[in-house]
Order: C-alpha cells, then sequence, then structure tokens
C-alpha cells in the first residue's frame, strides 16, 4: 500500500521518507545515477520545471527561456550539460540537475479549481501544492471544479505529456450519479450511442464503454480523451444532468480508500505500471 500523507504527518513527523517533506516534494532535485547530457531545450526546460512538454515548447517560442542572459526561442536546439552555466524560466533560475521523477495520487475534493493560480478564486489546486511544497510539479487529469476524485502529480514532464495526450488514450474512470435513471434497454441505447460518439458543437464525444452499477445506482464511464465538460455534454445530449462527478482511475492507477484532499505516494511496482507502454500505442495513429 503507499504510503500516506496526512496534514499532521507533514507539519510533524519525523518517521519515513514519504511523510516527511522535508526530505521529499520540498527537495525533489537530486543528481540521477545516469545524467543527462545533451538534449533539446524544450526537454531541459520540461524536465527542470515540472510543465507538460506542450507549455515547455510555447513557453520557449514566447521568449520565456534562457540560457546564461540569452534568450533562446528554438525549442529543439540541443544543448549539453556543460555549456548551460544558467538556465532561466521566465526571470527565475531552475536547478540543472536533474530532478527525481516522483507521482503522488491526490484526492481532489469538490469545490477546488485545477488551476495553478486564480484572481477570483484562491482554492486552487496550486495554491495547495505550494502549500505542502509540490515544487515543479504539475497535473494529469484535470477535473471541473464541481467534481472530485484522483489527479496524478508529478514532477516529470515526460510522463505528464504521456498521461495528458490523447494519442495515448490513457483510460480515465469515472463514477457518474444524474438526476434520473432511465429504464434499462433505453440507457443502454444511451450507452451505445455514446460509445459510437455524439456531435456536440464541432466535436465528437465518445465513452470507450459505460455500464450502470452500485446502490444506489451510477453510471461507470470511461473515456480515453478528456474534453471540456465532455462528461455534462454526454448526458446533457439526452437531457439528463450530472449530480456528482468522481474519478476513481487514471489508467492502472486508483483512488482507492484515499480520503478527499490527501496525498499519497505512488509506490515503485505502481509508476512501473504507469510507464508501461500499452501495446496498442504503436506510433498514436489516433494523435491531433
Amino acid at each position: 500500500m503507499p504510503e500516506r500523507l496526512t496534514r499532521s504527518e507533514i507539519e510533524g513527523s519525523t518517521s519515513t521518507r514519504a511523510v516527511d517533506l522535508r526530505h521529499d516534494a520540498r527537495y525533489p532535485f537530486h543528481v540521477m545515477s545516469e545524467p543527462v547530457h545533451e538534449a533539446k531545450l524544450l526537454q531541459w526546460v520540461q524536465r527542470q520545471s515540472g510543465v507538460s512538454r506542450r507549455k515547455a515548447q510555447e513557453l520557449i517560442e514566447a521568449g520565456e527561456v534562457s540560457v546564461d542572459g540569452e534568450v533562446l526561442t528554438d525549442p529543439f536546439r540541443l544543448l549539453d550539460a556543460a555549456s548551460i552555466g544558467r538556465l532561466s524560466l521566465r526571470g527565475h533560475p531552475l536547478a540543472l540537475e536533474v530532478p527525481e521523477s516522483r507521482v503522488y495520487r491526490y484526492h481532489k475534493p469538490k469545490g477546488i479549481l485545477c488551476s495553478h493560480d486564480d484572481p477570483h478564486y484562491g482554492n486552487t489546486v496550486g495554491r495547495i501544492l505550494r502549500a505542502e511544497g509540490f515544487i515543479g510539479y504539475n497535473w494529469a487529469g484535470r477535473l471541473d471544479q464541481d467534481a472530485e476524485g484522483l489527479i496524478l502529480l508529478t514532477n516529470d514532464g515526460e510522463l505528464l505529456h504521456r498521461l495528458s495526450h490523447p494519442r495515448y488514450e490513457v483510460e480515465k474512470i469515472y463514477r457518474v450519479w444524474v438526476d434520473r435513471l432511465p429504464r434499462k434497454h433505453v440507457m443502454d441505447r444511451m450507452l451505445s450511442e455514446m460509445r459510437r460518439g455524439i456531435a456536440d458543437h464541432g466535436d465528437t464525444l465518445r465513452a470507450r464503454s459505460g455500464v450502470v452499477e452500485g446502490r444506489p445506482p451510477y453510471v461507470r464511464l470511461v473515456l480515453t480523451e478528456g474534453k471540456k465538460h465532455e462528461i455534462k455534454r454526454l448526458f446533457g445530449h439526452f437531457d439528463m444532468s450530472v449530480v456528482r462527478l468522481q474519478r476513481v482511475a487514471i489508467g492502472p492507477i486508483e483512488l482507492g480508500a484515499l480520503p478527499a484532499g490527501e496525498i499519497a505516494r505512488l509506490s515503485e511496482t505502481e509508476v512501473a505500471c504507469l510507464r508501461r507502454p500499452d501495446p496498442e500505442d504503436g506510433a498514436g495513429s489516433n494523435a491531433d
């Protein structure tokens, strides 16, 4: 079982490495046994800041990255580690040591906004991460503010890209409670239509699978691509309203019994499963 981080353990524990953030997420930068000698600029930024590959490319092209005081705008420029004296993002220096890759599961409660900062709403995932010492971390698995459930936190930009990009078709499993459930044969027809795909404002919304289960009943829905408000739009197509939405798994990682608001580090076995390529990945024929 993964070790769970509770607030009391974070603030006062002197026990194991996984619950003592002074030796954990606060200082995630440790030299790896095999240092990186040469890499593209976007890879340096991605690894050292924890942002996604796409975001690293956007930041570089926007002139927000400099090496030794010189602004570089080519994301694919190769740089040798020995040639980099100072790497800066938005004026702030980034550590040049390769960060120790780590992944945590976080049970996002309802009411928390998936944003680093918001001028109108202070209760954000970004603020929580900073308060708990998660420096250079980002998350895979964005959830609406009124949704709850599993989010994965990582400082590994490559893994973040793999978990987030539609081409990899990482399955995300949800429990969906709706305002009404029609008769079984009608619900089966709706779920079949969701699997085939539903056109909505220029998007094709699609569920990989769906089934009604549990007591009280909910719809267990599996998606591989997270378009904005996709689940609400799928059910809205049939004039149904989502009253509660909970994500319970991302790929092989399950939410389990982790209480709302708590964070737990993934075991080495879980991380290995998360990195394992799917046999159907191939060359990514479903890429955008």
